[in-house]
Formats: C-alpha cells, sequence, structure tokens
C-alpha cells in the first residue's frame, strides 16, 4: 500500500531522529475499534454511480448479505453524501446517520442464517479523508476527474459497506460518466455503452475482495486492453504520464511471470494499471487486480503492488496491525525481484541496512509486528524491518524452504485472510524449526535485532 515515492529507496533508506512506541492496543480491531460489524456477512456489492463535474455523483449501492446473528438492526459504515432513501428486501425503512455510521432499523428482526438485501441511494459530493499519518483516502479530487482509494478506511467515503479486511466480497461496479472521461474500477470490464453524452463502464470482479482494495478512477485517457502472462489486462493513464509509463508497464506481464513462479499461480482474473496525474496524493496503492500508481511508476514500485495480489489481496489481514503480512512480504518481493533480474541480491541488501547502529532508533522502531498506532501503521519500519525479517528467515531456513512457506501461504489462504501467529506456525510446520525467538526478535522487539 501506501507505497511512498520516497519509499522507492528502501534499500538504501536509513532514517534519523527517535520515536516512541506506543503500547500495543487490545480488542477484535484495536487500530479502528468503530469500524465494521461482526453481525452479518456480505457476498456482493452492486455500485451504479453517476459521475457529474465537480465531483458529485448520485448513487445506488445494493448490498446482498447473511445474517450471523438475528438483527434487530442494521449498521453500515458510510461517510459519504445525504442518503435519500433505504430499502431492506424491497421495503422502505427507518434510518439514521452519525459517527461515520449509516443505521437502519428494519420493522421485523432479521432471522439469523438469513439472507437479506439492502438498497441506499445517496448523492452529493463524498468527502476526501485524512488519515492518523496525515496521508489522504475516499474521494480524491484530480484536475480531471477523481480517484477513489480506499486503504485502510476510505472506501466508505463513496460505498455504504462493512468495512473491515476480513468481509471479504465479490462487487459490481456501474459508473456512467461524460463522454470524454474514462471509469476504471476493479476487474473485468463487462461493457462500454453510449448513452447520449455519456458512457457507461460495466465492471465485475467476482473473486472475494475486502472493502479498502475496491479502486475507481475517473479521467482522460487511453483504455487499453492487453495480455498479462495469459490474463487480459486493462490500463488506463493519464494522457501526460503515458510516455514515462510505457517501458515500466510493458514489464508487467514478466513480473506477473516471476512472481506467480515465486509465490504460486495468480489469485485473479484479471490485471492491469491505474497511472493518474494526482502528485499531493503521492502514493500508489494494490487495489484488487488493478494498482494504482499517482506518479509515474517504476519497475520496483510495480514489483511492489504487484506482489500484493498475493499479499494483502487474496491472503488478506485479520487485523491492521499484522500490516506487516502486506507491506513486508511486498518490500522482501522487491529484493528477490532485483536478485533475478540484476540487481543486487537480498542478503546484500539486507547485509547493508543491517550496518545502521542501533543507536538510530527511528530505523529499527516501531517493531513491524505491531506499529502500535494508526499513525504508524504505514512507517518505513514495516517495509524495511519487515523485509528484513523476511530475508532473515531465508537466511535461517534456506531458499526453497522459504519458497515452500510462502507458495503454501497463497495457497492455503488463498482468497481469505490470515494473521502472524499463522505465519509463524507455518514457517516452524514447513522447516521442523523452532522460528519463535528469530520472530521474536526482528517482529516484535524495539531497537535493532541482534
Amino acid at each position: 500500500m501506501r507505497y511512498l515515492r520516497a519509499l522507492r529507496l528502501l534499500p538504501l533508506f536509513v532514517c534519523l531522529g527517535a520515536l516512541a512506541l506506543v503500547p500495543q492496543a487490545t480488542g477484535a480491531e484495536p487500530f479502528f475499534p468503530r469500524a465494521g460489524s461482526h453481525a452479518y456477512d456480505v457476498r456482493h456489492y452492486d455500485v451504479h454511480l453517476a459521475y457529474r463535474s465537480g465531483g458529485r455523483v448520485r448513487a445506488t449501492t445494493t448490498i446482498a448479505a447473511v445474517a450471523n446473528q438475528q438483527l434487530d438492526q442494521l449498521s453500515f459504515d458510510f461517510l459519504g453524501p445525504r442518503v435519500s432513501a433505504v430499502e431492506v428486501n424491497g421495503e422502505m425503512e427507518r434510518f439514521k446517520r452519525g459517527a461515520g455510521k449509516l443505521r437502519i432499523f428494519p420493522p421485523e428482526p432479521i432471522a439469523a442464517g438469513s439472507g437479506f438485501s439492502t438498497i441506499v441511494s445517496y448523492a452529493g459530493t463524498p468527502p476526501t479523508i485524512t488519515d492518523a499519518d496525515l496521508s489522504q483516502e475516499g474521494w480524491y479530487r484530480t484536475d480531471d476527474g477523481v480517484l477513489a482509494v480506499g486503504e485502510p478506511q476510505g472506501t466508505a467515503a463513496w460505498i455504504p459497506c462493512n468495512n473491515i479486511p476480513t468481509d471479504k466480497a465479490s462487487f459490481q461496479f456501474e459508473v456512467s460518466v461524460p463522454s470524454g472521461l474514462k471509469a476504471v474500477a476493479n476487474g473485468r470490464l463487462r461493457a462500454a455503452k453510449r448513452e447520449g453524452g455519456r458512457t457507461r463502464y460495466s465492471w465485475v470482479e467476482p473473486t472475494p475482495m475486502s472493502t479498502y482494495l475496491a479502486v475507481l478512477d475517473i479521467g482522460r485517457g487511453r483504455l487499453v486492453k492487453t495480455r498479462a502472462d495469459g490474463l487480459p489486462a486493462w490500463t488506463l493513464v493519464d494522457p501526460r504520464l503515458e510516455r514515462q509509463s510505457r517501458l515500466v508497464l510493458a514489464e508487467l506481464p514478466e513480473i506477473i511471470r516471476f512472481e506467480s513462479k515465486a509465490f504460486g499461480p495468480y489469485p485473479f482474473p484479471s490485471a492491469g494499471s491505474i497511472v493518474d496525474f494526482a502528485p499531493p496524493l503521492g502514493y500508489a496503492l494494490e487495489s484488487q487486480s488493478r494498482p494504482i500508481y499517482a506518479f509515474v511508476p517504476d519497475v520496483p514500485t510495480v514489483v511492489h503492488e504487484t506482489a500484493h495480489q498475493w499479499f494483502g489481496d487474496s491472503v488478506g489481514l485479520k487485523r491492521w496491525p499484522n500490516i506487516w503480512l502486506n507491506e513486508g512480504f511486498a518490500t522482501w518481493a522487491q529484493w528477490y525481484y532485483a536478485e533475478h533480474h540484476g540487481g543486487r541480491s537480498a542478503k546484500a541488501i539486507f547485509n547493508h541496512l543491517y550496518r545502521v547502529p542501533a543507536s538510530n532508533k527511528r530505523f529499527w522502531n516501531p517493531p513491524p509486528g505491531h506499529p502500535g498506532a494508526p499513525r504508524y501503521l504505514f512507517d518505513p519500519t514495516i517495509y524495511v524491518r519487515g523485509a528484513m525479517t523476511l530475508e532473515a528467515l531465508r537466511l535461517e531456513i534456506g531458499t526453497q524452504s522459504m519458497l515452500q512457506v510462502l507458495q503454501t501461504w497463497t495457497s492455503e489462504h488463498r482468497h481469505g485472510n490470515a494473521d502472524i501467529e499463522e505465519f509463524i506456525a507455518l514457517a516452524e510446520r514447513v522447516s521442523d524449526r523452532n522460528l519463535e525467538p528469530l520472530f521474536q526478535r526482528w517482529l516484535y522487539q524495539r531497537g535493532k535485532p541482534r
């Protein structure tokens, strides 16, 4: 995620200063305790959205779900514009909003195990959200349209949803835009139809997806369909960035081929890229099947975001403090890719970084196994020391066992969710070694691991 341009130089990254580690939070989701609900399980989102100039939308989202318990009321995460109507199973229902929630009050309880359908109608301009680390997400306005990005909480700016990583669902997006603009979302393009002075794009992501991985880009450019290692791939590039991006994006088939060999079969039925001109946003993001780049990417950045299709998208988090399973893995994938494509080996990068002195507390803290607080969720140490953790594991158990661990991980948890404890248990099972001391040093102890 949040692959900042400054982090392109991760192998050489050395920070200065000091940072106090915030105590670990407790609870089911310590970083965002108000987000989401476990009372139901969403199976599918159907988003119909008409985009107007100035970022305004008129939209309806249909949410198909199953009750995990008797539901006397429903609660969805929603930070978006004014809601005009809500229906549950075809009946208009009473609702209210507050504290980022849309609460719905059906006259009769929904029985445990019952399926139900909720339709939310809304209109206005969705908000841009500023995170605890001062980065932005949600409905991000560009000079020719909008870029909607969701990690960690921004999807609720434009889609009412159950905004927790563990509630994955399939998605369909029907997006109408003025002619001259393109609309790109996750998955496969099913149709693009002219309707008077507008074009309606229909995108379908059939594989389970966490809400934060949803993306929508509306803007100018050519929407190009190609093949990437046998997969259909759609790419939209802002015209101002097309020439500089062409050679890098042409590497995507080789990147997918290499990572499929290393990590197991590519987990989704489509691929592609979105490159938009959004300098203030300043990061790339692993939106499922189609990463976004708010700048001209380089090869390490594309390698990083593509690796997330396995680590973060297919194998998702259970709780946000486990973000090392996403960012440490994607960063190590950069090192491993470079090792096999004319760059320094991952071991050489590890050794170079390990020479950073223990006195540089800002480089070594917070430990990547728990960032401590939401504002440290994407701290550089999660990437750098996180990738070093995996290379330390590789040095301990060997390359073949390391790849077996990663391939088993992506196979056993394909399209699901897992946590750090499960990864440690898997590494010990594959290697037949006690790895608890290694992971304790590298993931959880403050300061330079010894």
